[in-house]
């Protein structure tokens, strides 16, 4: 048990030392990633100055600013991450090593949430400084509470599509294309998810996202009035969906295991 624990460990952190120090030394992709979330933020704080929305808009859109990139990294740097080790010939390598794909992934899923907190803090930072948004200060311990809860979820829900878009093979690329925007939309990004209206919002809560900036937005936004529910009871879904996620997640990397094992299918297959 011991053994293992610590060949998990070891196969986590070389996963997780690559995301954090690899893409670092490639300067170009951290300004592009941090200028161009910047001046995405800026469009929408900007338009809804334009229509005289309230102040509370401006949160709205550094909080949503601020959770976009991981929700990106989820999708790119996880969900697809089992695809493109296959197009590269090391999806075979991972099958028969003795470490377990979920080491790989949640190794990869803590580096990049490592490497993507820059980003964010970069959007937060301009948010405060250019834009001029307030929050407040006192609930800053239970907005991080929040914050960890919600990544937690959002990179459970990644591992499980990883091995969902392994199975569409070629796919897998249009598949992340066709469900980005409707997820970005769908978790409230630039807007109070609120609106979707409660058919919308019944499909929305299932994205930890959304509940995740929700419950951001009441605690940190002072006139915000807009939550789906009390960040409370968001919390505790939140938990609740991250603990089902890590279980499902759990379940198809081993059955995606058992499978490339029994009859070599995952790998060989024709496209």
């Amino acid at each position: 048990m011991k053994r293992l624990l610590r060949l998990y460990l070891k196969t986590l952190w070389a996963r997780a030392y690559v995301r954090i120090f690899g893409q670092m030394r490639e300067a170009t992709w951290v300004v592009a990633s941090i200028v161009g979330g910047f001046f995405t933020m800026m469009t929408y704080v900007y338009l809804y100055r334009t229509l005289n929305a309230g102040a509370e808009f401006g949160g709205i859109i550094v909080l949503g600013g601020l959770m976009l990139p991981f929700f990106l990294n989820v999708l790119w740097g996880v969900a697809t991450q089992l695809y493109w080790e296959k197009e590269m010939g090391n999806l075979e390598i991972m099958l028969v090593s003795p470490a377990s794909l979920s080491a790989f992934l949640v190794g990869l899923s803590i580096g990049g949430a490592i490497h993507t907190l820059l980003r964010s803090t970069a959007v937060l930072f301009f948010g405060l400084v250019v834009f001029r948004v307030h929050f407040v200060v006192a609930h800053i311990p239970q907005a991080f509470l929040v914050f960890i809860v919600t990544l937690v979820a959002m990179y459970g829900l990644g591992i499980v599509f990883s091995s969902l878009f392994l199975y569409h093979g070629r796919d897998a690329w249009r598949t992340a294309d066709l469900v980005m925007e409707p997820i970005n939309v769908f978790a409230g990004t630039y807007f109070p998810a609120r609106f979707l209206g409660v058919g919308l919002l019944a499909v929305a809560a299932l994205i930890p996202a959304t509940l995740g900036l929700d419950a951001l937005r009441q605690l940190l936004i002072p006139t915000f009035v807009d939550g789906i529910l009390d960040w409370r009871w968001e919390l505790l879904i939140l938990v609740g969906l991250g603990a089902l996620l890590a279980f499902v997640a759990q379940w198809a990397l081993r059955s995606l295991e058992y499978k490339a094992r029994r009859d070599a299918r995952l790998t060989l297959r024709w496209q």
